[in-house]
């Protein structure tokens, strides 16, 4: 399989499998900007009226069937959301921003504290922003979708890849690091959809949001990154732990 036919079977995969629930899918990242490599991932983002991990699961589980057939690095399905995990996303992102501008200059993806929440809602921002191919869009809904992202990179430009990725540390023994490292072990096994690889989203960035969110910002405004990028720029008060602001996750473990 060419790289150009797998572009296009992601696209097909997204409109077979969730049928009526799709609102809208599209490719993005590198074949839509005409910048991929040889071995370059398919970006595939969805959006859907409702969740259904099984077909979810389902779509994740060709995209890397797709990969492997055309010879292409695979380690993420894209980004699968829900209308309402989208919005709710979208909002928290940019709230978080305008409350710790800190967080333009930092760069966290190992868990799901806000740092790297805000960072989620970028990666999505810039889907929305960017060059896009194999669309689908039978509702009308990206319009809209490409204002707003339009309009957030207008008020906060933003690099496309930060200064300080890759040197934040979770604390050893944190709530935080016990969750990145269950994802971890589950990476190898059958249940590598059970993290955040880009389905399921709203159980990681869905209804705690707006609470993190109002928490963000009565902490008073962060516009500076720590020293180096080894620590994490959001305030340090009595709810928020020193790297992760995880206080709606004291357990961890388990399906969620």
């Amino acid at each position: 399989m060419t790289a150009p036919r797998a572009v296009r079977e992601a696209g097909r995969a997204a409109v077979e499998i969730f049928g009526d629930n799709l609102l809208c899918s599209f490719v993005g990242g590198s074949y839509a900007r005409g910048s991929n490599k040889q071995t370059s991932d398919v970006d595939l983002f969805v959006v859907t009226a409702r969740s259904d991990h099984d077909r979810e699961r389902l779509l994740a589980e060709r995209l890397r069937d797709i990969h492997l057939a055309a010879g292409l690095y695979f380690d993420h399905c894209g980004e699968i959301l829900t209308l309402d995990t989208l919005t709710t996303l979208l909002a928290f992102t940019e709230h978080c921003v305008a409350a710790v501008p800190a967080v333009q200059r930092s760069a966290c993806y190992l868990a799901d504290c806000p740092l790297s929440v805000f960072r989620k809602g970028d990666v999505v921002f810039k889907f929305l922003g960017d060059p896009k191919t194999a669309v689908h869009d039978p509702v009308g809904l990206l319009p809209a979708l490409e204002a707003r992202a339009a309009a957030y990179f207008s008020a906060w430009p933003m690099p496309r890849v930060q200064e300080c990725k890759g040197r934040l540390r979770l604390p050893p023994g944190s709530p935080q690091q016990r969750l990145a490292d269950l994802w971890q072990s589950r990476g190898a096994t059958e249940a590598w959809t059970d993290t955040p690889v880009g389905i399921g989203l709203e159980r990681w960035f869905g209804i705690e949001l707006p609470a993190r969110s109002e928490a963000l910002h009565q902490t008073g405004s962060a516009t500076s990154p720590a020293l180096g990028g080894a620590d994490c720029p959001l305030p340090v008060v009595a709810t928020l732990a020193a790297q992760c602001l995880a206080f709606l996750h004291t357990e961890p473990e388990g399906h969620r």
